[in-house]
């Protein structure tokens, strides 16, 4: 098998061939050069590439090109199914004194201290079936507690309750996050008030 298709192959199983992942099947990156002018990738972002026939998957791309944003906020509301609002733009958190100035202007960016940022990642698919990385219920739900006076008191209060009405819940989970966090009081009294 010859690189060419060797990277064809990756594309037909995973929708998008990166830098990274040929580099470490041993293969020279300017294949990727070569194929765009050729037609068949095209270049979508710093290091990645879509086939002809791909699908632009504006979370993968941007996480890819900003691995220490996790999806937060509205976004991740949304990928849990705890708002029926679709998020009009990407909002993602980062650690405090991360240089962030290369993101569009339209992402809107949520700072935290470094101890807190990994706290609650996890993996899930994007809605086009990429791996992307987006704080859990319990973390996302503590984000709205923390910023409760900027979010708006409609989607504060469906998110936690479809929260209780979800069957996976974790509440042991978002109680040990809210204690790290310092809200630990205010999620009870939520928790008491909502549940």
């Amino acid at each position: 098998m010859t690189n060419k298709d060797l990277i064809k192959k990756i594309i037909d199983e995973k929708g998008y061939v990166t830098g990274t992942i040929i580099k470490e099947k041993g293969i020279d990156t300017w294949y990727l050069s070569d194929m765009v002018k050729k037609g068949i990738l095209k270049r979508i972002g710093r290091g990645i590439y879509l086939g002809t026939k791909g699908v632009y998957d504006e979370y993968f791309v941007f996480q890819y090109q900003n691995e220490k944003a996790i999806f937060s906020y509205s976004n991740a509301l949304y990928f849990h199914n705890l708002t029926d609002q679709i998020p009009h733009r990407l909002e993602v958190t980062v650690y405090q004194g991360y240089n962030a100035y290369r993101f569009n202007k339209n992402i809107r960016v949520h700072y935290v201290k470094k101890d807190f940022h990994n706290m609650g990642v996890i993996e899930i698919e994007s809605p086009y079936g990429n791996p992307i990385k987006v704080y859990d219920k319990e973390r996302t739900l503590c984000d709205l507690v923390i910023s409760k006076k900027v979010i708006e008191s409609d989607v504060f209060k469906q998110a936690f309750q479809e929260y209780f009405k979800q069957s996976n819940k974790d509440l042991n989970k978002l109680m040990k996050y809210a204690r790290i966090m310092g809200i630990e009081t205010e999620m009870f009294t939520l928790i008491e008030v909502l549940a």
